[in-house]
């Protein structure tokens, strides 16, 4: 070798170590089940265009995470132009990040609540958004479209349009009619282009703006879900965080195979606990890409110019945590819910229900060869449900209606199947079993309402018991056929469960899982995650450290996933029982055989 050339290879040789260590450092931190994808916005994608925000942002994202792919946004409420939008997805290819286009349907006048989304009968403002696909589908291969695709316009034009139709009827064509134009117009510009929707987190209300789950996954490519549940309490929506896994689960079963994946934001948190949660138990749900919203407000932006990232660091270290163990996460399990599509009534209970234990699979199709089912008031809007009730209860199984649903269809067929009724309302603070052996307090007066189930013809197998004396029923208990019938109780505040003492939601887990191999005993505020592959994750959303226990059917043998260490359990009357103190805000997983 020359002497030249030995000089040129000693100056580069620093270089090209760096190079190496750079790609070792990202290969350490890339995840082997799932995918991460960043948002980015319209206004993100202007700053990105600037060449040194794009390296500064960029690089200190990647201090803590891996980035598989970035959806860059051709509008909201204003468009990009097409030569903008392609010189950012052509920084970021050369950074071997794969880029998809993006669309927040927002600029027109068809709300005067707080976003400005689309009038659908005014040909200007679809056009508007037409001319945005029409850059992305020039532009990329694939285009997901934010959770603005509805329409809550209630102007003359579309009251003329509307005519005798009600507004969700109205609607849900109107959207129904706009999805497949626009899909059809951006694969005539290009056919290879995969459309994907994403549906916010308000699953109960779809309907009442136009999502149509019925028409809307058969028309677009793909699907994915809004899983930002955010802080649970001060909010509007009041989401509960269980439901970051089960909309992920409902939309799975919607559109099996095409559910893309979950999106989460860091806005309205309150702790970063709680980001770190909706992205961990995003992935419980299954999902195989996670998407961080939005590329900005990831940063603080500090004196000089300098940025840092708080969320990226989060983030980082829950999916470093969460891919060691997610190839374990196979076949998610729970009591199925059937929520008929495009149906109300008892709006998020099932996310409630979560919350105090029981794992939950919402499903918009009857369940078969299953052993229970959960039938809330949101399936009283299925013409058929009686038949398949009875169809239900003949083969063997068990149906666990609530008050809701009971107080929904009493007069109108329910009474084949048992004689409760629902009238009134009572106060009650103590509960107990049918035999009242022990009787526990309530951390608070709880109002029911009042299921009246006449003696022998039903049995109330929990009560709840009034300052009075009076007891209530809690559970009540009927046969039919081959099958059992039960009647949850369901306070009108959802998150009245919470206050119902720790024996008692024992008891209802005992009563709604009969058939499941294992129950969780811990009080409100610890869910429970089931999968098919014995793999069982436990998770405190609690402020501090709690008790809790899992009593397993037989004798079974558990360890610790990520350890590997053993448990020791205790044998009791036919089970094993695991008990440890679970800390403040975490998880732990566990698999048994």
């Amino acid at each position: 070798m020359s002497k030249v050339k030995k000089e040129k290879m000693k100056r580069f040789a620093p270089v090209l170590l760096g190079l190496v260590m750079l790609l070792f450092a990202q290969a350490a931190l890339a995840y082997q089940h799932f995918k991460v994808s960043v948002y980015c916005t319209q206004q993100d994608v202007q700053r990105l265009s600037n060449e040194d925000y794009f390296r500064q942002s960029l690089n200190e994202l990647r201090k803590y995470l891996t980035i598989d792919k970035v959806y860059l946004e051709v509008h909201r409420r204003i468009s990009n132009d097409e030569k903008t939008m392609r010189k950012v997805k052509k920084l970021f290819e050369r950074e071997g990040i794969a880029t998809a286009g993006g669309i927040t349907a927002t600029g027109g006048h068809g709300s005067t609540l707080h976003f400005n989304v689309l009038c659908y009968s005014d040909e200007q403002q679809v056009n508007m958004l037409f001319k945005a696909v029409k850059i992305a589908a020039k532009v990329f291969d694939e285009c997901i479209l934010d959770d603005f695709f509805f329409t809550s316009c209630r102007c003359d034009r579309c009251i003329s349009a509307k005519g005798k139709l009600s507004w969700t009827d109205y609607r849900l064509r109107k959207m129904t009619e706009i999805s497949r134009r626009m899909v059809r117009l951006a694969k005539k510009i290009n056919p290879r282009i995969k459309m994907v929707i994403k549906y916010p987190n308000w699953y109960p209300y779809y309907q009442n703006t136009g999502y149509n789950l019925a028409t809307q996954p058969e028309i677009f490519d793909g699907i994915y879900t809004g899983t930002e549940t955010r802080d649970a309490v001060y909010t509007q929506q009041n989401l509960q965080p269980y439901q970051s896994y089960a909309i992920m689960r409902y939309l799975s079963n919607v559109a099996p195979a095409k559910n893309g994946g979950g999106w989460v934001d860091p806005l309205a948190r309150g702790t970063l606990d709680r980001y770190a949660q909706q992205l961990a138990l995003t992935i419980f749900g299954g999902a195989k890409e996670v998407t961080l919203f939005h590329w900005d407000g990831l940063f603080r932006h500090l004196s000089q110019g300098r940025l840092v990232s708080e969320m990226g660091a989060v983030a980082g270290e829950t999916f470093r945590t969460v891919d060691a163990f997610a190839g374990l996460l196979q076949a998610p399990q729970g009591l199925f819910v059937y929520r008929p599509l495009n149906t109300q009534g008892e709006d998020f209970l099932p996310n409630y229900l979560g919350m105090v234990g029981i794992p939950i699979e919402i499903t918009p199709r009857f369940p078969r060869n299953v052993k229970s089912v959960l039938l809330t008031a949101a399936a009283g809007d299925d013409p058929e449900l009686q038949n398949k009730i009875k169809t239900f209860l003949k083969a063997g199984g068990t149906v666990i209606i609530t008050s809701g649903l009971l107080q929904k269809l009493q007069d109108h067929g329910m009474q084949e199947f048992l004689s409760a009724k629902v009238k009134g309302y009572a106060t009650v603070n103590r509960a107990s079993d049918l035999n009242f052996k022990d009787v526990f307090d309530f951390s608070r007066s709880v109002t029911i309402p009042i299921v009246q189930a006449p003696t022998n013809d039903c049995w109330n197998e929990i009560l709840g018991i009034s300052s009075g004396g009076n007891a209530f029923s809690l559970l009540a208990a009927g046969s039919y056929a081959s099958g059992r019938i039960l009647v949850l109780t369901v306070p009108d505040d959802f998150s009245d469960f919470y206050a119902f003492p720790r024996q008692t939601l024992l008891q209802i887990r005992q009563m709604l899982l009969d058939e499941q191999p294992v129950l969780l005993d811990a009080p409100a505020g610890v869910s429970l995650f089931a999968y098919g592959s014995h793999t069982l994750i436990v998770q405190s959303f609690l402020r501090h450290n709690t008790k809790v226990a899992l009593h397993f059917k037989g004798n079974v043998r558990v360890k610790d996933a990520l350890s590997g260490r053993e448990r020791k359990g205790q044998r009791k009357a036919g089970k094993t029982v695991f008990e440890w103190m679970l800390p403040a805000n975490q998880f732990q997983v566990l698999t048994y055989k």
